[in-house]
């Protein structure tokens, strides 16, 4: 009886469905319900980046027509219910995988090249767009209209809010797939050299974040802040090459 409790408890099922076998595949695959949890996760966490962008970019475009106070305080307001959201999502997923350490991996291979293939696309569809706002933001310079700085800007910065969201939630999912590697990281055989990496490539695109607003914000230079981000993802580059390859 005890070892039945213990299978119970392994398969989260109860003892009659584990006795009469009426289990479902789905329940056997995923009982944690790891896939809605992760999906949820990726939305949130995408949400309150593209929140915290989606203000900036707001600010862009009423630069000169609005108090700065008012698009300053705006911008906090929506930094904090951004900051709030994540640090609640992440206390959430740190609840969940102490809960459920292990995952099995009921995902199958035509799911993830499915997968695979969207988040190819995604990517290269979000660098295009980047490109896209610098080619436009280019062109406008060379024209004279009213607004011209604002709407020039602000277009910018759309491109690159759409472009950093499906970056974030592409790579969330990404992640999602990647359940072995969510195993090892609870059984202590995750590599150390990829935690460094996660920890420091996250501090220098928030770096760069920082250095982005402080001078868009302080110098007005959001047209040529934007350099900051591909040497961001440079130096993450750099720091998967140095690091990415030891283990603990």
């Amino acid at each position: 009886m005890e070892k039945l409790l213990i299978i119970c408890d392994m398969f989260h099922c109860d003892m009659d469905s584990l006795v009469k076998g009426d289990l479902t595949l789905e329940d056997q695959a995923d009982a944690a319900g790891y896939d809605r949890f992760m999906n949820g996760f990726s939305y949130r966490i995408t949400g309150s980046i593209t929140l915290i962008l989606a203000a900036v970019t707001l600010m862009a475009f009423l630069d000169g027509l609005v108090h700065e106070d008012i698009l300053a305080v705006f911008l906090i307001a929506a930094a904090g219910v951004a900051v709030a959201v994540m640090i609640v999502s992440g206390i959430n997923k740190e609840a969940f995988e102490k809960k459920y350490p292990h995952i099995q991996d009921f995902y199958s291979e035509e799911e993830r090249s499915g997968f695979t293939r969207r988040f190819g696309i995604a990517i290269a569809a979000a660098v295009c767009l980047i490109l896209f706002g610098i080619c436009v933001n280019i062109a406008v310079d060379s024209m004279s209209f009213p607004l011209k700085e604002q709407l020039s800007g602000g277009f910018f910065l759309v491109c690159v809010t759409v472009a950093v969201g499906m970056f974030v939630y592409f790579g969330l999912q990404k992640e999602k797939y990647e359940v072995e590697e969510y195993n090892k990281r609870h059984d202590g055989s995750r590599e150390k050299g990829n935690a460094i990496v996660g920890k420091a490539s996250g501090v220098i695109m928030l770096l760069a974040t920082a250095v982005f607003l402080y001078f868009g914000l302080v110098w007005d230079m959001f047209r040529s802040a934007w350099i900051v981000y591909p040497i961001g993802g440079i130096l993450c580059a750099v720091v998967a090459v140095i690091w990415g390859d030891k283990k603990g």
